[in-house]
């Protein structure tokens, strides 16, 4: 082996940290430094296109178990009425889970788990815990965290696409987490879920209103009472209008989101009375009134319009009424009924013999919410179920409704305009019966998009492993560590090529930098925004500092034009190593090349001293975070170092490449250029002379030596050689 060594004498500033590099990993499979989640992505596909559409299909019998053994010829579809050519086709059948195989011996236990292992499908189901705590109570919701967490530890899938969501008067639509595999950062935050968001008791507020419509008009202060309980209530309706036009947005919102979404929505519902009205009283009664109300004309009108829109955009809500019993009649209500209207004689006997008051709101829910949860699940294809604390039989239902189904293909051209295209599809098999989404819409302009439409749009983008619509267009990222005495965290860099930056056609882009830690939590955000017209078309290197404390990282970033859409992601993961020991220490290596001609982005975030610690001329050098030809003769590597404040030092640095697929080294000549100082220590300006090098990726190792304090301390980078 060899190595070249030089040597620097000097003065230390002050204390550094000797930062040793992970290997950088994608978020593919295998090793590979500049292969990250490299893809320009437009997963709306605003452009006129030809694509393939899919459409979910779940087929039954007459007695409602499904039909397993269809094949593509025993489906006809039509889109707007004209029938399509199908050209896709998969079945898609309910896995047995792991641990129920056991019980079946060895042999299929085997079998459950080299089924649970096989690459995601293509059409994963995608499932939304949904927590509504506007119409809800604290005994509600602590059942359906219960009910969450038994699903996700019973039903969900591997493959399963999970995302949980919640709605409160205050905070409105709030998405814990987007659409993920990662079933165990889901369940950490469904287990957090709590009842402190609890805001608004409409139900209760409609109740007291239709018991007291029964009541006899009384002395004045009955009478104020009365007027106060009506403010009320149309104070509970304007909630009840801004819950509705909310959930309508997000209906709209998720029609651009591909194929069935499933909703397990945990709610007591809108009390039915407050939308449609009712009556109750007895005019023949002791208080001789009766009490009718025709209901809110514009509630009626958007709740309507808010069930179309869940149906439109392919979501089937599975109602969970969060009532302790959500079919027993009000015990206060049959009370009155039984005693004072049955002295009345206005009420009706069954033949049973049971009395019963045909006038009385209690009889029907009206009050409660069980009526709109179980029109808002009809209307969708879900299902209602009236009992919380019966969960788990009504998941095991949710996992048969959704577990066994078809998807079927066909090519579409797409067009900006947001048109609805009616979708049918039919069994040529007698007896079958067909449950699908009623249709779908073409996308609309970037910018007709509104604030939660963009929201989700990001979130695909950002959270989504599995984003549609990439295509093969590299865009790398990378990243240093630097010292804690900086502030311990990473520099971010990208190098975005003009083969992006020409697409983007607005006046306004973002840069949006994420940072998650080993959780999957969101540890940091940072976001640019910026003109693209000065640098269209040129190589673009953007670069954003951010705070960590040591641990591992996934770093990803999003650019996004805000008129058109047009977006690019890449992720890699990274490492923010612990404080060496006192002594000297090496920062991470930059290395650099000759040219020139680019664009520079700085996304903030740092010390002052940052920019000193690696300074070059950006009009003469480019960092390396691209792969470099194998025929590049020269690289300029830049490494900060530092010893103990006051201390003298003489250090001595070597170099070494290593072939990562080899593990051999191979022979460079490097010396020491010279040196600068920045605000706590000094950073050596190497040339490395190379060989004409393979294509592959390769370590560079940096070793320094204080030989006064007898101290030692190294530094890597990697990178990688394209073939050209």
């Amino acid at each position: 082996m060899r190595h070249q060594c030089f040597y620097y004498r000097g003065q230390a500033t002050s204390l550094a940290v000797c930062l040793t590099l992970a290997l950088l990993f994608s978020f593919s499979s295998g090793w590979s430094a500049p292969q990250q989640e490299q893809d320009l992505i437009k997963p709306l596909q605003y452009r006129v296109s030809v694509a393939l559409k899919l459409i979910t299909v779940y087929v039954t019998d007459k007695k409602g178990n499904p039909v397993e053994d269809l094949t593509l010829e025993d489906f006809m579809a039509t889109d707007n009425g004209q029938p399509v050519k199908l050209t896709a086709f998969e079945k898609h059948l309910l896995r047995t889970p792991v641990e129920k195989a056991a019980a079946a011996g060895e042999q299929a236990v085997q079998k459950a788990q080299a089924v649970a292992a096989q690459p995601a499908t293509a059409t994963p189901r995608k499932f939304f815990l949904f927590f509504d705590f506007a119409f809800n109570q604290a005994k509600g919701i602590t059942e359906a965290r219960k009910a969450a967490l038994h699903f996700l530890d019973t039903e969900v899938q591997a493959d399963d696409e999970v995302s949980v969501l919640s709605y409160s008067m205050l905070k409105g639509i709030t998405f814990h987490e987007y659409l993920t595999r990662d079933h165990s950062q889901v369940r950490q935050v469904v287990d957090s879920i709590g009842s402190k968001d609890i805001s608004g008791r409409a139900h209760e507020i409609e109740l007291k209103y239709w018991l007291m419509a029964q009541e006899p008009a009384g002395t004045d202060i009955q009478q104020s009472a009365e007027r106060n309980r009506e403010t009320e209530r149309q104070e509970a309706k304007r909630l009840a209008e801004t819950y509705i036009l909310r959930l309508t947005a997000l209906a709209k919102a998720l029609r651009y989101e591909p194929g069935q979404k499933h909703f397990i929505l945990f709610s007591t519902g809108i009390p039915s009375s407050m939308i449609y009205g009712g009556q109750s009283g007895n005019p023949g009664g002791l208080g001789g009134r009766a009490k009718f109300d025709a209901g809110d004309r514009v509630l009626r009108t958007e709740n309507e319009e808010m069930y179309k829109e869940f149906a439109a955009a392919n979501c089937d809500i599975f109602a969970f009424d969060t009532r302790e019993s959500a079919l027993t009649t009000d015990l206060f209500a049959y009370d009155r009924m039984t005693f004072e209207d049955r002295e009345a004689g206005r009420g009706m006997f069954s033949t049973g013999g049971i009395f019963q008051d045909a006038t009385n709101v209690f009889q029907d829910e009206k009050t409660t919410g069980g009526n709109s949860l179980k029109r808002i699940a009809d209307l969708t294809g879900g299902k209602y179920f009236s009992n919380i604390k019966m969960y788990g039989k009504n998941l095991d239902q949710v996992r048969a409704m959704t577990g066994n189904y078809y998807v079927l293909g066909y090519s579409i051209e797409e067009s900006q305009d947001g048109s609805f295209h009616q979708v049918k599809v039919e069994v040529k098999r007698p007896g079958c019966q067909v449950r699908t989404q009623s249709g779908y819409f073409n996308p609309r302009p970037f910018r007709e998009l509104t604030n939660l439409e963009k929201e989700l749009h990001l979130f695909e983008l950002a959270l989504n492993e599995r984003s549609f619509a990439r295509l093969p267009v590299n865009f790398p990222l990378s990243y240093i560590s630097f010292p804690a005495t900086e502030g311990s965290g990473l520099k971010v860099m990208a190098s975005i090529p003009g083969e992006v930056t020409s697409r983007f056609e607005g006046e306004k882009v973002e840069y949006v930098v994420l940072v998650f830690d080993a959780k999957n939590d969101i540890r940091e955000l940072r976001r640019l925004e910026t003109d693209p017209r000065h640098y269209r078309g040129k190589t673009v290197i953007f670069s954003s500092v951010v705070l960590l404390e040591p641990g591992e990282y996934t770093c990803r970033l999003v650019i996004r034009d805000l008129t058109s859409g047009s977006s690019a992601v890449s992720s890699i993961r990274a490492s923010v190593p612990r404080p060496a020991k006192p002594g000297l220490k090496l920062g991470t290596p930059l290395i650099l090349r000759e040219g020139g001609g680019c664009a520079y982005l700085d996304g903030g975030g740092g010390s002052q001293s940052w920019p000193e610690m690696y300074h070059f001329d950006q009009k003469v050098y480019l960092p390396v975070v691209e792969t470099i030809s194998g025929q590049t003769k020269h690289l300029r590597v830049l490494v900060p170092f530092s010893q103990a404040e006051g201390s003298e030092q003489d250090v001595a640095m070597s170099v070494r490449l290593v072939e990562a697929a080899t593990g051999q080294s191979v022979p460079v000549a490097a010396s020491l250029a010279g040196t600068t100082r920045y605000s706590r220590g000094e950073t050596a300006i190497l040339e490395i002379s190379l060989p004409q090098l393979k294509p592959g990726d390769y370590f560079l190792y940096v070793n320094g030596v204080d030989r006064i304090a007898q101290t030692q301390a190294y530094n890597q980078t990697v990178f990688s050689v394209h073939g050209d």
